[in-house]
């Protein structure tokens, strides 16, 4: 069964306490480092995740699409802060207070069994993307964000300046590896205009770096 699934079916008592909240786009649905006691079930919209930089800035670490859900990690283990989770378009979420998640597990396996894959899957795309991230080159780094803005729908808003934030780089080594993507057939830019030349390509290339 699916997340959606899970939900329709999920006892009253259980429904009852859910809290359903919307969130604009660009608004933080959890802000970074903060204490949560919620597990959060994205229902509309699409949601990233994010790391702040030593330097600063953003990094995109995941993106979320309907019918998935976070939070569940800090659910289990009350030392662990959050990351960051924006709101790339208009969102709806339920959120449900730990205590009720502890309740549906006892009574539903099916749900059960998803946080558990849920855990495990995230578990290894933490410690793998910390390590990875460490050693992506500029090239990469462009091509993950180019990539997220490309999944999110907003690639034609993306600016040299929001990716020079996004990718950790000056203009100038940014517009080396632009120009490197555009001769390896990546991508391409005009009138200031990022486009895909091969989506197919570009997940070639990042097939270690994207999750699956």
């Amino acid at each position: 069964m699916n997340l959606k699934d899970i939900v329709n079916v999920a006892p009253e008592r259980i429904k009852k306490e859910f809290i359903y909240k919307r969130h604009k786009k660009g608004s933080l649905i959890i802000h970074p480092h903060e204490h949560n006691d919620y597990l959060f079930i994205l229902t509309a919209g699409i949601a990233e995740v994010y790391r702040q930089t030593y330097a600063g800035t953003m990094l995109s670490l995941y993106i979320y699409e309907a019918h998935s859900c976070f939070g569940e990690i800090e659910i289990f283990n009350e030392k662990i802060k959050t990351l960051g989770v924006i709101a790339k378009q208009n969102c709806e979420t339920i959120a449900i207070h730990k205590a009720m998640v502890y309740e549906w597990m006892k009574t539903d396996f099916q749900f059960n069994f998803y946080l558990m894959k849920q855990l495990a899957s995230k578990l290894i795309l933490s410690s793998d993307t910390a390590a990875q991230l460490s050693l992506l080159t500029a090239k990469d780094r462009l091509l993950i964000s180019i990539h997220n803005h490309y999944k999110i729908g907003d690639l034609d808003t993306l600016t040299k300046q929001m990716l020079s934030s996004e990718v950790c780089a000056p203009i100038r080594s940014l517009n080396r590896s632009i120009a490197q993507c555009i001769n390896e057939g990546f991508i391409n830019y005009k009138n200031k205009k990022f486009s895909i030349t091969s989506i197919e390509a570009i997940e070639k290339q990042l097939e270690h770096f994207l999750p699956s």
